[in-house]
């Protein structure tokens, strides 16, 4: 095959222009389906579960293509041409498939307008997913352009959009199990939805689902292609053997469930660290947050080093829905948590609050179970004897009144807040040294989550 000739059927063709109509479509539909996107890998798998409505769209435009001789009315002049047919349809089945592969990542890119931060964490399990979208549109393209020689009838093209859309609308609910969830066979459609269960920033597709899913597209994609390059009917039968020999392969080695299918993306939970001072440490997941850290991170362990020596040496960004890790509570580490998903981050002032809230420590879980009221006749239930604690020894640090816990909306602040302004307030009337000793009995209480009320550590009672 001649690159000229393959030109002539770009130009010529509807391969073009179909792919910038559906470029556009997916455009628009991936900026208005879902707020900006908070991860590439969100971005990849939102694109693949948008081929419900690219897939049929690009088996209409193979279709379309398809009847193009019986449109020209030269079906009979192309068929006493002394070329195979496998020659003369081998162009046009190239300029579909690179027609596929520019609507795919046209799209892509045309949807990082949508993505939050397009410098974030690009992790390799997002390359695979990827191809197979492009693996997709092509096994479509080709079934269309095979489908649309076999019934060339201007009705083709809508019918297979319609029959496309509605199969892969319908069908995979029938398939879901209420109990087991969705199947591993759910990967025999095109349409790939994200992980069920954890967030999609710091989960893959095992390699397995990606192989076995390939497997299938392909054999699909080499069915159409040898139903269309067919010129007679037993060669057209032939096109059956790579459809049933993918199914034979791939649906025994797809996973028992979806869920199965989706695992841990280690790279993506990887810490790395800053290399210069101070010293910040996060998941590549979070990694695009190291530099709007670095101001707050400094002030804070500044802060900390001039009131509450000895100060942590390193800060510790950590996603919000992150199991609490064993080095949270180190002396020489302070956490900030920060919800992977947040389409802005907080400003510099707010980083700084949550840095130094409590100390410097997490607060403790064990301290949050109880809102009935505290025995001994306290002023308030242990939660909010708790949460006015971490408050005034916030606000003691940073010389403000006290706020709000960060991460604990909901709350009726206004008696929490009360309580701790009072506990600062006497506080703050004690000698420096008493004052440093009490918070500095706080912490120790906060690293260890130990059972006490820490108001009375702040009172000098406990």
């Amino acid at each position: 095959m001649r690159f000229r000739i393959l030109r002539i059927e770009l130009r010529r063709s509807v391969a073009l222009s179909a792919a910038v109509l559906i470029a556009a479509i997916g455009v628009f539909v991936l900026f208005t389906s879902n707020p900006p996107y908070y991860s590439w890998m969100q971005l990849v798998v939102t694109q693949r579960d948008i081929l419900q409505l690219t897939w049929p769209l690009a088996l209409a435009a193979g279709a379309w293509q398809g009847i193009r001789e019986r449109r020209s009315r030269i079906e009979e002049l192309v068929g006493t041409t002394p070329r195979p047919r496998w020659q003369r349809v081998l162009p046009i089945a190239t300029a579909m498939a690179i027609a596929a592969l520019v609507t795919y990542l046209a799209t892509l890119a045309g949807a990082t307008g949508h993505l939050r931060r397009i410098d974030g964490y690009f992790p390799a399990g997002a390359l695979p997913l990827i191809a197979l979208g492009v693996l997709a549109l092509v096994a479509a393209a080709w079934l269309g352009l095979a489908i649309g020689a076999l019934l060339p009838s201007p009705l083709t093209a809508p019918m297979l959009f319609v029959a496309g859309f509605l199969a892969l609308a319908l069908l995979p609910p029938i398939v879901f199990n209420d109990e087991r969830g969705r199947p591993g066979a759910s990967l025999l459609f095109p349409a790939l939805q994200g992980p069920h269960d954890g967030d999609v920033a710091i989960q893959t597709l095992s390699t397995r689902a990606n192989l076995t899913q390939a497997l299938w597209l392909a054999a699909v994609a080499v069915a159409g292609l040898v139903l269309l390059a067919a010129a007679r009917r037993r060669t057209r039968i032939a096109a059956v053997v790579p459809v049933v020999l993918g199914a034979l392969i791939a649906v025994p080695a797809m996973p028992d469930r979806i869920a199965d299918a989706w695992v841990e993306d280690r790279r993506a939970t990887q810490v790395v660290c800053t290399q210069d001072e101070p010293r910040i440490c996060t998941e590549k997941a979070l990694s695009h947050v190291l530099d709007d850290m670095r101001e707050p991170a400094r002030r804070a362990l500044a802060i900390l080093a001039a009131k509450l020596p000895p100060a942590p040496t390193r800060v510790l960004v950590e996603r919000a829905d992150k199991q609490h890790a064993a080095d949270r509570r180190s002396p020489d580490t302070l956490v900030v948590v920060i919800g992977i998903d947040d389409l802005t981050l907080p400003t510099a002032d707010a980083l700084l609050g949550s840095l130094l809230d409590g100390a410097g420590v997490p607060w403790c879980e064990n301290m949050l179970g109880s809102d009935e009221p505290g025995p001994g006749g306290k002023a308030a239930n242990p939660a909010s004897r708790y949460l006015a604690a971490r408050s005034a020894v916030t606000a003691w640090l940073l010389d403000r009144d006290p706020q709000p816990v960060p991460g604990l909306e909901g709350r009726d602040w206004e008696r929490d807040m009360a309580l701790a302004r009072e506990t600062l307030k006497a506080l703050r009337a004690l000698p420096a040294d008493e004052q440093r000793a009490r918070v500095s009995a706080f912490r120790d209480a906060e690293r260890t989550c130990a059972d006490v009320d820490r108001l009375e550590l702040l009172s000098g009672a406990g």
